[in-house]
């Protein structure tokens, strides 16, 4: 009886095992069922077949697919702000009135394609880099003496070479020179001064009304800005958070006055203007600094992330663009600055009026102030009124067109678009037995700024 127990035993435990082996084959079929008709998106397989590198881990990410830009992606700034690689198509939905100025040059040209004898005929100044992306690889021809504008130079060429190194999708549509990566190769001249003269074309950090010759290109700052004090772009940002959060559950609120800190040299008559506007005034915290004086500067001096505690932040162009502003604009604070002369890459996104005004665009050409004291008094009265300019800000900038992402983004889509109205294709080697190659790789250049 023992044994026939058993053996009833060995054949139930004989069946559950087939059963088993049975439910595991099924699901094996089913997987491979699916993966036949669904196979995996090919371009997540393109970045994710080998271990990706850091700047492509997130694109790697189990929500890769969502991350390619299609369906239902939406620019998301908690997961996204850092997010370098998107691809163009991310780029476009998340951030629509980037690419305004490189549209503007685009349709100046009137179809006019850009020759290799408009580079050859560029006046070589002081500050200036001849550069070129092929493969999107970063490699430096030309760099001219940069007595002061050095540092620039490195930054402005790390955060294009970053953006090439992130470039994420190789179906995006400048791919057509037929490699894997989807941006044209492209020859190119930049300038590290405040501003440049035409009319050949050139990548500069600011433009005006009528300098059709001038290619919009980000600023150093969103590298770093050492000379002044300014950390990476990343850490500022990380710090300014902190502050206002920290504002915000513990102190009760910000310094309810209008906050400015500069130099009054690079803009003497402007700024001088500013300063007797407020000259008296309770609601004002504005002084100039001495440079060159170290008790001034250890007297007025203000770490940029220190901005963020004051509810009222005013702008003052320079020699041209203010470096400053893109950083003023990360606080939840009251943009205020007199009409704009000079455009950076986020200003088609500043908003004056309307239920979505998001900073304080003064009266008057010329920068004179004069209704300067009339527009404190009525934020001061009206308290609904700052704290919706001063949300809208930080949702438009702080939180969208001002991200590493959107900077990435823009940095593609200038190589792109310019690329596109070249009429030649960029020579990589230096005769035809294709052994030498033209100038320095970014990698050897930034270590010693050398290009032969």
């Amino acid at each position: 009886m023992p044994y026939s127990r058993s053996r009833s035993r060995s054949r139930r435990d004989s069946i559950i095992y087939t059963f088993y082996i049975l439910v595991a084959i099924s699901a094996l079929i089913m997987v491979v069922t699916v993966l036949a008709f669904f196979p995996p998106d090919p371009i997540s397989q393109i970045q994710c077949e080998r271990e990706p590198p850091p700047s492509l881990e997130a694109s790697c990410s189990p929500h890769a697919l969502d991350r390619i830009g299609g369906g239902d992606w939406e620019f998301d700034t908690g997961r996204d702000a850092q997010n370098y690689g998107m691809s163009r198509t991310q780029c476009r939905k998340a951030f629509p009135k980037l690419f305004v100025e490189l549209e503007k040059v685009v349709e100046a040209r009137g179809g006019k394609k850009i020759g290799f004898e408009e580079l050859e005929e560029r006046e070589w100044r002081e500050g200036m880099v001849r550069g070129l992306v092929h493969r999107g690889q970063l490699s430096i021809l030309n760099a001219s003496s940069m007595t002061h504008t050095f540092t620039r130079a490195k930054a402005t060429l790390s955060s294009l070479h970053r953006a090439l190194l992130t470039t994420s999708s190789p179906l995006d549509p400048h791919n057509n020179n037929n490699n894997t990566n989807p941006l044209p190769d492209i020859e190119f001249i930049l300038s590290t001064d405040d501003f440049t003269h035409g009319p050949q074309p050139i990548w500069t950090y600011s433009t005006r009304d009528g300098d059709d010759w001038a290619w919009l290109m980000p600023d150093f700052g969103y590298w770093a800005w050492p000379e002044v004090g300014i950390g990476s772009y990343t850490s500022v940002r990380t710090r300014m958070a902190e502050i206002e959060q920290h504002q915000q559950y513990h102190q009760g609120g910000k310094i309810q006055k209008l906050l400015w800190r500069g130099n009054l040299q690079t803009a003497p008559d402007l700024r001088g203007k500013l300063l007797d506007a407020t000259r008296g005034k309770s609601w004002a915290d504005v002084k100039a600094l001495d440079w060159g004086n170290a008790e001034d500067m250890k007297e007025n001096f203000l770490p940029i992330e220190d901005h963020c505690r004051y509810m009222f932040l005013a702008h003052v162009e320079g020699r041209s663009f203010s470096g400053r502003g893109k950083y003023l604009q990360n606080c939840r604070s009251v943009f205020i600055t007199h009409p704009l002369v000079w455009r950076e890459m986020h200003h088609a996104a500043l908003v004056s009026s309307g239920s979505e005004q998001n900073y304080i665009e003064l009266a008057g050409g010329g920068g004179t102030f004069k209704d300067l004291d009339d527009v404190m008094g009525t934020l001061l009265d009206r308290p609904e009124l700052v704290e919706r300019i001063a949300e809208n800000g930080v949702r438009t900038f702080r939180e969208r067109y001002l991200t590493p992402a959107a900077e990435a983004c823009y940095w593609r889509e200038l190589v792109g678009a310019y690329g596109d109205m070249l009429d030649f294709k960029p020579e990589v080697y230096t005769n035809e037995s294709h052994v030498e190659r033209r100038g320095v790789t970014f990698e050897s250049w930034i270590l010693d700024g050398r290009v032969e």
